[in-house]
């Protein structure tokens, strides 16, 4: 296998790094030009989903923003969600009742502001395209409903910023719009846990409506899509021996690639068994449902299962880093366990209305109607070292 071969299937499942960058600087970008804007214009609050004075205490801690920013998801959302309002405009139509209501809640601005939102409405809506041709996972990465992905995928960058001129309200909002997170960044109780969780909380993707049943068994690749989605899966960590089961590859080959790879032998012993253990600690739960719901808008956007793990893991990877406790071989055995049982089910919190794994096996029984998720329940502590936990449970 080719090294260019490799790296082509690299940039359309793992998220390039330039691209991850480009989404860390279009968050400082973006939310500083928000903050300028609340500054002269408080009015404006309504339209942006957060106050001045979120933004004042946004910007004076540096340690939570930080993270905040570099995480790979844009922490901006669409002021338009539907295509059909994208339409209005761009084809230089009667606007819809949407783009009229967000250009009257926009407060008229001066003219080096109306320049501002201009140049940064073209940059927003360049991430976005290089986005959604960058990677399958840019809806839940952008905060967009699929609909728009798909729409702005096929829509021409010139005809897009051509018809960005006619707008003159910024074409992008605060993502996280719940004062529980306000409540918890000031506080300093924002951790990465407790940040995916808006994350999800606040997409209009949801895991229950999204599909999840695609078997290995139904999987037909020849030799070449094998021998690529090995390699990347042994990169991000899975072990020779559940490559080689899970592609059909040569035991010696396989084991010779991942030390290739990562210059030790690959790990024995028993693979992940306890699906209990994604429910045991709020991290598990939070992380295993994070990467569940990659997986599953993955797999909307038309990715093979492999394609789909591959990116899921990729992402999870970028957001937890070292506080990373669900591993490539958990992910594949959450994934492939969801999609042969019900013992580990997909249920919304009774409070927020996020989605959840909950456990419906014999080890452990959670019943949907009484499930209240862990950023509900402010479970998601600062500095919480699982290392340190004791009794910690081993699959």
């Amino acid at each position: 296998m080719s090294t260019n071969t490799l790296d082509a299937v690299e940039t359309t499942i793992s998220l390039p790094k330039f691209i991850a960058e480009k989404i860390q600087r279009a968050n400082y970008a973006l939310t500083d030009v928000i903050h300028n804007v609340l500054v002269r214009y408080r009015d404006a609050e309504n339209f942006f989903g957060v106050s001045r004075d979120n933004m004042d205490t946004f910007k004076a801690r540096a340690l939570p923003k930080a993270m905040l920013m570099n995480m790979p998801f844009l922490a901006l959302a669409p002021a338009l969600q539907d295509p059909r309002d994208w339409e209005t405009f761009v084809d230089g139509v009667l606007l819809s009742p949407t783009v009229e209501e967000l250009t009257k809640a926009m407060p008229a601005v001066d003219a080096l502001t109306a320049r501002d939102i201009f140049h940064y409405n073209c940059t927003y809506v360049s991430l976005l395209k290089d986005v959604l041709h960058m990677s399958v996972l840019a809806a839940p990465l952008l905060g967009i409903s699929f609909k728009l992905a798909e729409y702005l995928m096929e829509l021409p960058i010139g005809r897009l910023e051509a018809a960005i001129g006619a707008i003159t309200f910024p074409l992008f909002r605060w993502r996280f719009d719940e004062q529980l997170f306000w409540t918890e960044y000031s506080a300093g109780w924002l951790t990465h846990e407790s940040v995916a969780h808006y994350l999800m909380s606040t997409s209009n993707l949801k895991s229950t409506a999204l599909p999840y049943t695609h078997l290995w068994s139904d999987l037909r690749l020849d030799r070449a899509q094998r021998d690529v989605y090995a390699r990347m899966l042994m990169t991000q960590g899975v072990r020779a021996s559940t490559a080689t089961n899970l592609f059909g590859l040569n035991q010696t080959r396989a084991r010779n690639t991942y030390k290739q790879i990562h210059g030790v032998s690959s790990p024995c012993g028993c693979n992940p068994s306890s699906l209990t253990w994604y429910v045991d600690y709020p991290a598990h739960r939070l992380q295993g449902t994070l990467l569940v719901w990659l997986y599953r808008c993955a797999l909307e956007n038309k990715a093979s299962i492999p394609e789909a793990l591959i990116a899921a893991n990729d992402i999870v990877a970028k957001m937890f880093g070292e506080k990373l406790v669900i591993t490539a071989d958990r992910a594949n055995h959450l994934t492939r366990s969801m999609a042969m049982d019900s013992r580990l089910t997909m249920a919304p919190c009774r409070s927020c209305g996020t989605d959840y794994i909950l456990s419906n096996g014999e080890g452990k029984i959670e019943l949907a109607k009484d499930f209240v998720c862990p950023g509900c329940s402010y479970a998601f502590k600062p500095r919480f070292d699982l290392k340190k936990k004791k009794g910690r449970s081993k699959a």
